[in-house]
């Protein structure tokens, strides 16, 4: 966004009291964070912080507490605490809500959820919601993995979702036939295709586990180690790249994963000691991915062949996480089959290319363009 597109935004907001709903990848290309871009303007009224704050600096799960910002001097409602939908109270000083945060194009990302929920929230309470919508950092021309819904989306969209949040709120909207006030206004002008380094945006972790845009590849696959006591490499500096658990044999791991010729990623022996997260301060064997071709590269596909290559590799010590956000992956119905040994992998993974094709046609009946 210019300061040009800024001034415009300042003046469509028209002296109207806002909430916003961002965290650290509010920063606007031009214009700094949107947060105190629009307090030095007198328009913001209160922030709405999603999953790791504001600032980013809550990890992944931890709760959000309400508080006043000390810089800004206006009041945090946490939406990833005890609320995790703005209510009425909160909702009263404002006069519309902006939405400005940025995607991993992953369904078990808690932001697209978040949004939805406050787009709820002022369609209830007869108040605009704008989005300045950020590209899908992966892409938008790819989506892949099973369709589903769960606790992490309001209507069933694939593990790698492929729409820009914009796309999905409209998506949402169209099914679940919401009436309401919504303006989405995009920071880019790239095309569909572009990947988020391709952009000309200045890329900012959305969260503290996802520091590059290779991460945010990786995530795509080894997120499905969250429902796992193997470690997805949290803790380390490599997260989501990273992966293991103590026992485990790297070699005999890469060996396994090699073996299977899955298309732009090769898997390297490694060892690694988190410093917090699952199996912290001990020595993990496993391996690096290195994604070769991002094109590629299919993240959800190499995630049910890691869980089936540490099953083989690692036997019975491998299993469930208690505890974890197995609901992530639609009730564990997902990453079960393939840690208890008892499905294969591509057996699961043929099943999915019908739900993409439905997703799609999805898309098209509400009118989303899925081409550049």
């Amino acid at each position: 966004m210019s300061v040009a597109a800024f001034e415009r935004l300042v003046t469509a907001i028209g002296g109207r009291r806002v909430g916003l709903v961002t965290g650290p990848t509010g920063w606007v290309d031009e214009v700094g964070h949107l947060a105190m871009a629009l307090a030095e303007r007198g328009l913001l009224s209160a922030l709405f912080a999603p999953e790791h704050g504001i600032w980013g600096d809550a990890q992944a799960g931890d709760h959000v507490a309400d508080a006043t910002d000390p810089r800004l001097g206006v009041p945090v409602h946490s939406l990833y605490g005890a609320n995790r939908k703005p209510n009425a109270e909160q909702l009263a000083d404002c006069d519309l809500l902006v939405g400005c945060l940025q995607d991993a194009s992953s369904r078990p990302y808690t932001y697209i959820l978040t949004l939805t929920s406050c787009l709820e929230a002022c369609f209830e309470a007869g108040k605009p919601f704008l989005l300045l919508d950020r590209p899908t950092p992966l892409g938008g021309l790819v989506r892949q993995g099973n369709v589903g819904g769960g606790r992490f989306a309001r209507v069933p969209v694939p593990m790698r979702i492929g729409l820009t949040h914009g796309e999905y709120l409209r998506l949402t909207i169209h099914e679940l036939g919401w009436q309401g006030d919504l303006e989405v206004v995009p920071l880019s002008d790239a095309p569909r295709s572009a990947w988020y380094d391709e952009t000309g945006l200045m890329w900012v972790l959305p969260s503290p586990n996802l520091p590059t845009l290779d991460s945010t590849l990786a995530f795509t696959a080894t997120v499905l180690l969250e429902a796992t006591n193997a470690s997805e490499g949290r803790g380390t500096t490599k997260p989501f790249e990273l992966l293991g658990m103590p026992g485990i044999d790297g070699w005999e791991l890469a060996a396994n994963l090699n073996a299977r010729g899955l298309p732009g990623v090769v898997c390297r022996p490694a060892a690694f000691v988190p410093t917090f997260s699952k199996h912290q301060g001990k020595v993990c064997g496993g391996v690096q991915l290195h994604i070769t071709d991002r094109h590629t590269f299919d993240g959800p596909r190499l995630g049910l062949h890691i869980l089936e290559a540490l099953r083989a590799t690692g036997g019975d010590d491998f299993e469930i996480w208690p505890g974890s956000l197995r609901a992530r992956f639609d009730d564990a119905s997902l990453v079960d089959p393939l840690v208890t040994g008892s499905a294969a992998a591509d057996d699961v993974w043929s099943t999915w290319p019908a739900g993409i094709a439905e997703f799609e046609d999805r898309c098209r009946a509400a009118g989303l363009s899925l081409t550049d």
